[in-house]
């Protein structure tokens, strides 16, 4: 350890060396651990009560079960092992029973009566107090307005159940009017919402009310009969960690499928801890493999250069061995000199390194992972503390005894003798065929597992290793051209190079450290990337409002109100068919949609979104309650299957506001008329659109002929509205059915001709209602389509014919298979479904915007059922272990480039009296000291470059051969954006900074070194 004393910079740094390999080896299990904590406290925060607590009940007579003894509660209890009840708050313990006011009759209310243990100190009592003798009840107050249900009110219920089987009548007494607090105490329960709701399938019934509170006592001195008995345990947060968790996901999912005894009413189990449970699980099996990608290449980085610099100190310490062994000590005594030398100082770097891992361990929990995860050391820190050691110790050994095996004669030699030329030495071609192999066998897909985590470590090796012995033929050649040039500084810069192995080794780490910081951008740019498009396709909106109301024309005069540009605000409705499989319906505005909606990768063309416009003829609207019309030179007949003649009726198809089509007869034409006029009640005071004209018959009768229309008139205001020209008009074909074919000779009357083939009704419709919808299309056309047409589900839950206009790689917000469609096309002659989903999709999260659009909807009448932002989502995603895992990429990049200039730093300072004597050497030749301070920095620069660059390429292939095998995601997003593409800046950045990094600092150990180039060093001795 005294010699360390002579050479504290070169102690320093293989002190460095060490701690850093220690502190990577230890931060691994602690990161690990602390992002399973995380995930389990994130996962239980974000997670609803029901899935969170084990809820155990009981109802004897359930399904096929016989009526039997009701459990007292606390046997419920006890069904939960003993040994997790620890991990739960004490259980909450309850009865349940039929509460029907008697004699029963369609006024006298039903519902439940229960008592929780605690219930008190979850209640709060408007009026009286809570109950505490049997017999006694708390109400609503909804049941005190509904039913009278006063405080010191009595009312009968049906009893106990006597001995002969019948019941007895129980007197219940009102001692309070309860509030429920709403707390995970109740378990997402509601007490109250049912106080006179009427639930009946046709026939009359009785009004409910809400829950009644009770005392204990009720129920155990048999005033009452218990339907059921529950036990509730709720999980405690504090308690929980990640290895509670997951033991117990199998311990009650067990028994949630445990059999009951022959005869016994299973024990009914409420709880979504085994999913929780699975999907921890999940996500901790994906950490597996990111977070030893990452470190497998970090902890390969810091071993090869710890070797290198071990070599490099040896390989100085080269005739201290000599003398040794010259006077006697054998190579046993040269091996224990050079380890009693480095062996303490790689092992008391043990300390520092643990220390490190602790302090960037905190760093982690308290800046990169949410919540507040716990400082765990544990066994697998130790382990790798211990595994550290072991390395540290094999890899000095190991260097340690290649010195001390050569003989006497090399080790005089300042400079060992290397093989020249372009030939591979024994070593470096069995570790790169090794690393080139595995290689291979990674990227032609038959490699996984441990191994196959450090490929893109071992590819780096490979190029650094082959560019190494490639650079110090070609350095030497291009030396010696440039002297014979008389470029001094050149050849000298170049020959000093090749001369030296501290290049060889320069290249290789420099390489390896450059390739790791280029790997590590690029998976952690990648992977925020493929985070961000997945939010953006589930979010389809930086925020989406979903509506609470199928009035579509009241919420798009909302937002018409508030925006009407639609440069903010755009309607979406939503129309799911019911099957797995069938398609969505995606209605939209285009006009504002394209400008709202998120399009990772890129959205359509305008070409394609004008596609989907609606008809552009204008409707034939008509305002009113009553209407007149007349219909002239009448030529209709229809025919029965027996040839006998029927009566035809004639009508019009009027659309209200809210798209209902009203069916409206006019009247009917039994022979030929000249002339008819016809009066008709429409309910069209907000006004209609006349959207068709129909003729209807007997089943299988044909229909002939033709007839006029004029004079349309709406009453009371007289208007007279034209149904011509007929251009206004679409024809009507079909083999099956018929033709209808619309003819006029003014604006202002319309000729129809039916000509029908038995199939009854036949319509003509307006043009301004599409015939066909253009869609574009997500995913495959369904069957049963005929080229580019086919069948969607209309607003109306009904059929609506459409043909593909174009084709989408996926559309926001929505599955891989769906029809995209204009709202207007579809708004037209259909009312929207009450279980069609309506929302609003905003352009930018401003609270501002959602305030306004909130108050406008509530004005008229419409309730928001929920809002979902990008940022939410963003949010869920990056909270997840894959998320997690990546950031550690920022932290391995930057370490590679520590460690690179460590190895700068060190090679310099293993031979910086040999070059700074070199280099007086040449000042007194004459050389100026600005030469020298070039041919100083030339010494190592080129060859940081050329690593840098090699690196970097390195970096890019070996983030192609890896990232595939990245869990970029807890849970596969159900559209896929999945982009591997390079992050091209990210790699870019990581290159520059290599550069300025490693290129700074190898100019100012360069300018370092030329500066102690004195004169008197030239008479200093070994």
């Amino acid at each position: 350890m005294k010699r360390w004393r002579y050479r504290p910079l070169q102690a320093a740094a293989v002190a460095a060396l060490a701690a850093l390999m220690t502190a990577c080896a230890a931060f691994a299990p602690l990161y690990y651990r602390a992002m399973q904590q995380a995930l389990t406290d994130i996962t239980l925060s974000g997670a609803t009560v029901t899935d969170t607590s084990v809820q155990l009940s009981m109802t004897p007579g359930d399904d096929f079960y016989d009526a039997g003894p009701l459990p007292q509660p606390e046997q419920l209890a006890d069904q939960l092992p003993a040994a997790y009840r620890s991990d739960f708050h004490e259980p909450i313990l309850g009865y349940a029973a039929n509460a029907g006011v008697l004699p029963g009759g369609l006024t006298d209310p039903y519902g439940d009566l229960t008592w929780r243990s605690g219930q008190c100190d979850h209640l709060s009592f408007t009026d009286g107090a809570c109950p505490d003798g049997p017999g006694e009840i708390a109400v609503s107050a909804a049941d005190v307005e509904n039913f009278g249900l006063d405080v010191g009110s009595t009312v009968r219920i049906a009893g106990a159940t006597n001995q002969n089987g019948s019941s007895s009548v129980a007197r219940l007494k009102v001692v309070g009017v309860y509030e429920q607090q709403v707390s995970d105490y109740w378990f997402g329960q509601s007490l109250t919402g049912r106080s006179g709701v009427v639930i009946s399938t046709g026939a009359p019934a009785p009004p409910q009310h809400d829950v009644w509170i009770t005392s204990r006592d009720s129920f155990d001195n048999a005033v009452v009969e218990a339907r059921s008995s529950s036990a509730g345990y709720l999980v405690d947060d504090d308690a929980v960690g990640v290895d509670e968790l997951l033991a117990l996901g199998p311990v009650v999912d067990g028994l949630a499928h445990r059999r009951p005894d022959v005869g016994v009413t299973p024990v009914k189990v409420v709880s979504g801890l085994p999913d929780l449970a699975h999907g921890v699980q999940d996500q901790i099996d994906q950490s597996r493999v990111t977070v030893p990608l990452l470190m497998a290449q970090l902890c390969l980085l810091a071993v090869v250069v710890l070797w290198l610099i071990l070599l490099a100190i040896t390989e100085q310490r080269r005739p201290e061995v000599a003398l040794a062994r010259l006077r006697g000590r054998g190579r046993h005594g040269a091996r224990r000199l050079l380890l009693a030398e480095l062996l303490p100082i790689t092992l008391l770097a043990l300390v520092p390194g643990a220390l490190l891992a602790v302090v960037a361990s905190w760093f982690a929990r308290a800046v990169l992972l949410p919540g507040d995860p716990p400082f765990e050391l544990g066994w697998p820190f130790l382990a790798a503390v211990a595994a550290a050691a072991v390395v540290l110790t094999s890899v000095t050994l190991v260097a340690v005894s290649r010195v001390v095996r050569e003989p006497v004669e090399r080790l005089l030699r300042r400079v060992p003798p290397r093989a020249t030329g372009w030939a591979l030495g024994a070593a470096d071609a069995i570790v790169i065929a090794g690393a080139g192999g595995i290689v291979v066998v990674f990227a032609t897909g038959g490699l996984d597992g441990p191994v196959a985590l450090a490929a893109p470590g071992l590819l780096a090796i490979v190029v650094g290793l082959l560019l190494a012995h490639l650079t110090t033929p070609t350095a030497a050649l291009y030396g010696r051209r440039q002297l014979r040039r008389g470029r001094v500084r050149v050849g000298v810069s170049m020959l000093d190079a090749a001369r030296s192995p501290a290049t060889r080794r320069i290249i290789a780490i420099v390489t390896l450290a450059s390739a790791l910081a280029v790997f590590s951008a690029d998976a952690l740019i990648v992977g925020q990337r493929n985070r961000a498009t997945a939010a953006a396709q589930q979010a389809g909106a930086p925020r989406v409002l979903d509506v609470d109301s199928n009035d579509l024309a009241d919420i798009r005069a909302a937002l018409a109100d508030i925006d009407p540009e639609g440069d903010e605000l755009t309607p979406v409705v939503r129309v799911h068919p019911p099957g797995n499989d069938a398609p969505d319906t995606l209605a939209i505005v285009a006009s504002s949609f394209r400008k709202i909606a998120l399009f990772p990768g890129g959205g359509p063309s305008d070409a394609l979104w004008d596609k989907l416009a609606p008809p552009d003829a204008k409707p034939i609207d008509i305002t009113g309650t009553e209407l007149d019309i007349d219909v002239d030179d009448s030529t209709l007949t229809s025919t029965r299957v027996d040839n006998k003649r029927t009566p035809v009726t004639l009508g019009l198809d009027l659309v209200n506001q809210s798209g209902e089509t009203l069916h409206t007869a006019l009247g009917t034409f039994a022979a030929k008329s000249a002339h008819r006029h016809f009066h008709q009640l429409v309910s069209c005071s907000e006004g209609c659109h006349v959207t068709g004209v129909w003729t209807d018959s007997l089943p299988g009768a044909t229909i002939e002929g033709r007839v006029t229309l004029r004079n349309l008139t709406a009453r009371p205001s007289g208007e007279v509205v034209p149904l011509g020209p007929a251009e206004q008009w679409t024809e009507f074909y079909t083999r099956e059915t018929g033709h209808v074919s619309p003819s006029s000779t003014t604006p202002d009357e319309l000729t129809v001709t039916f000509q029908g083939q038995g199939v009854s009704p036949m319509t003509m419709q307006q043009r301004w209602l599409p015939t066909i919808v253009p869609a574009l299309v997500a995913g495959p056309l369904p069957p049963g389509g005929s080229g580019n047409q086919f069948t969607l589900t209309g607003l109306d839950g009904e059929a609506q014919p459409a043909a593909k206009v174009g084709s989408l790689a996926r559309v926001p917000a929505s599955e891989p298979h769906t029809f995209v469609t204009d709202l207007e096309s579809l708004q037209r002659g259909r009312p929207v479904l009450a279980t069609d989903r309506v929302q609003v999709w905003f352009g930018d999260d401003d609270p501002a915007l959602l305030d306004r659009v909130t108050d406008a909807l509530s004005d008229r009448g419409i309730a928001v059922a929920q809002t979902t932002t990008l940022r939410d989502i963003e949010r869920s995603y990056d909270e997840s272990v894959a998320a997690w895992s990546l950031q550690l990429a920022a932290l391995v990049g930057g370490v590679a480039l520590l460690i690179a200039l460590l190895v700068l730093v060190v090679s310099a300072v293993s031979g910086w009296r040999f070059r700074t004597r070199d280099f007086a050497a040449l000042r007194m030749s004459g050389v100026p000291r600005r030469s020298i301070r070039s041919i100083a920095v030339a010494a190592q620069l080129p060859a940081v470059l050329v690593g840098v660059v090699a690196g970097g390429v390195s970096g890019i292939f070996g983030a192609q051969l890896a990232m595939p095998i990245v869990p970029l995601f807890a849970t596969a997003p159900q559209v896929s954006t999945l982009d591997l593409d390079t992050a091209w800046w990210a790699v870019l950045v990581a290159v520059a900074l290599s550069l300025v990094v490693l290129g700074a600092g190898s100019v100012l150990i360069g300018r370092a070194l030329a500066a102690r180039a004195e004169l008197p060093r030239l008479r200093e001795t070994m």
